[in-house]
């Protein structure tokens, strides 16, 4: 286990500083930019983070809480609690989860809205995902297909955006769905976070339970290596989901910090929110409540 961004203190105490000196507030989401940097959705600090030479530098986001405003640059924006941020065709593309939409970097590099209106509701089905509402989705995912995957979480529902801008509603009674994440072919991975379950859903609507038992899985990626790796937020645990089979990979169980330098399953966490596999097989952990994100060395073989 070792700490690469973050500190004891949650909150924004500046740019330029070494990473592991860098107050982070509730990291919740990962993810790699065009040039391979490893960024970091910081949701309470209203940014998009990347590690950069050993420092943190703020892609996205001015630190201000309020509703993201089109047609500026992404680095002059503020944002309604941005709670994940990927990039797809170059472009970095955030949910602001307190918003009720998606937004991303145009062909300018300015912001503009492509998925709600930010009125929180549950509307639009059959029609442009930009005229539609969402109920503070807290996850999304551009899939193999080109595309945009929304878990619209309070609404219960699993939502799609074509290729053509029209959203439709995939699978609806879900308990608290949290992220989605891209699967085998044009399938993708959604956890059923109330129910403790890790889904498979395929276009057309097709449910197939990978796993469960979880404790208030936030995220399940599947990674390179074929193994599925899941944030079972609620016990402060991370595993690995093979053929059905669970292995841990870190965490005692116990809500707290501690384990640097020693073995991943006796180090503690609190409330692990994501992950993501580097292609050395290092796995980045986003620890959302010790306002940290750690890595554990030597999860998967290259």
């Amino acid at each position: 286990m070792c700490t690469v961004a973050g500190a004891e203190v949650s909150g924004f105490n500046g740019e330029g500083l070494p990473a592991d000196e860098s107050w982070l507030y509730l990291p919740s989401g990962l993810a790699l930019d065009p040039d391979g940097r490893l960024c970091i959705a910081d949701f309470n600090n209203q940014r998009v983070r990347c590690l950069a030479g050993g420092t943190l530098v703020t892609v996205a986001g001015t630190g201000i809480h309020e509703y993201s405003t089109p047609g500026v640059p992404m680095v002059q924006t503020p944002f309604d609690n941005p709670i994940e941020a990927q990039w797809h065709d170059g472009r970095l593309t955030v949910l602001p989860a307190h918003e009720s939409r998606v937004v991303r970097e145009d062909a300018m590099g300015n912001l503009e809205i492509i998925a709600g209106t930010g009125d929180e509701g549950y509307t639009g089905d059959g029609g442009p995902a930009v005229d539609a509402t969402f109920a503070q989705p807290c996850g999304f995912t551009w899939g193999n297909d080109g595309s945009l995957w929304i878990a619209d979480t309070l609404n219960g529902a699993l939502r799609r955006v074509d290729e053509a801008g029209i959203v439709s509603t995939v699978v609806s009674g879900l308990a608290g769905v949290q992220r989605v994440r891209p699967g085998e072919g044009d399938h993708v991975i959604v956890t059923d976070t109330y129910a403790g379950r890790v889904l498979d859903v395929s276009p057309e609507g097709d449910v197939t339970v990978l796993g469960e038992g979880f404790e208030l899985p936030w995220s399940a990626t599947l990674a390179w290596d074929g193994a599925i790796y899941v944030t079972s937020s609620g016990e402060n645990r991370i595993f690995r989901l093979v053929d059905g089979e669970v292995e841990l990979v870190a965490g005692t169980g116990e809500a707290g910090f501690s384990g640097d330098g020693g073995p991943a399953t006796e180090a503690r966490f609190s409330w692990p929110a994501d992950t993501l596999l580097l292609d050395d097989g290092t796995l980045v952990v986003a620890d959302m409540q010790n306002g940290r994100v750690r890595t554990i060395g030597g999860v998967a073989t290259p």
